[in-house]
């Protein structure tokens, strides 16, 4: 066999190994709807429920593609709307937004209209924390509680209700996981986004082995493919 021959066969167990990630995570999340709708009445009301969250925060997230962040970047609609059931559903009142941008305009918003939910945003970047924190003001919501991750670090274990980790690019997501987890209560709800990447979500998968996952992905997947999970502490 050439070398064309050896590459053209490695492309072919690629794309093997590919699909059956696809058919395994599709299975995987078809069987967690029931389950995920039953533990969160919202999500059986997704279908009318998602898109009026949409609608009603698309000109501020047209704003922030604009002025801010990158659609590729920045938490899709579909995200969005879930992020807001899931705090409802969970009764959370204390939340934490790593990966600061247009999802804490959101969690501020629902705070704003939750009294006694807590909000707090984490970056990595403190540049990008200051231009989110800039944004926020701009819209006329809370700037309080914006960390940079050390500082978070610093400050030792939090116990939040919710958690969304959505904090750098993947390796630094990776690398920081288990802290992300363990910054949720026993009990609280931890949605990891982005776990269309498959090294990634293999990562997610060997750490949190044993651990209550599952599969945001016919509520969360948008038109780029991105999706997310759910832990369940």
């Amino acid at each position: 066999m050439g070398l064309s021959g050896v590459i053209n066969s490695a492309s072919r167990r690629i794309k093997r190994r590919m699909a059956d990630q696809d058919k395994s995570e599709n299975a995987r999340a078809e069987a967690d709807v029931a389950p995920l709708q039953q533990r969160f009445p919202s999500l059986g009301r997704y279908a009318e429920q998602a898109p009026a969250i949409a609608k009603r925060f698309e000109n501020d997230y047209l704003d922030y593609l604009t002025r801010v962040g990158h659609p590729n970047h920045a938490a899709s609609l579909e995200l969005i709307a879930t992020l807001w059931l899931l705090a409802e559903d969970s009764g959370a009142r204390r939340i934490i937004d790593l990966g600061s941008g247009f999802t804490s305009f959101i969690l501020r918003t629902y705070a704003a209209e939750h009294p006694g939910v807590e909000v707090w945003s984490v970056d990595d970047s403190a540049e990008w924390l200051e231009r989110t924190r800039g944004w926020l003001g701009e819209k006329g919501v809370s700037t309080t509680h914006l960390y940079t991750w050390d500082n978070l670090m610093a400050q030792g274990r939090h116990d939040f209700d919710l958690v969304l980790h959505d904090m750098g690019m993947m390796d630094t997501r990776a690398r920081c996981l288990q802290q992300a987890v363990d910054l949720a209560r026993d009990g609280g709800l931890v949605i990891l986004d982005d776990v269309h990447m498959a090294d990634y979500r293999d990562h997610v998968a060997k750490t949190l082995e044993g651990r209550t996952l599952w599969s945001l992905k016919r509520f969360t997947r948008d038109p780029i493919t991105r999706y997310a999970w759910l832990l369940a502490r």
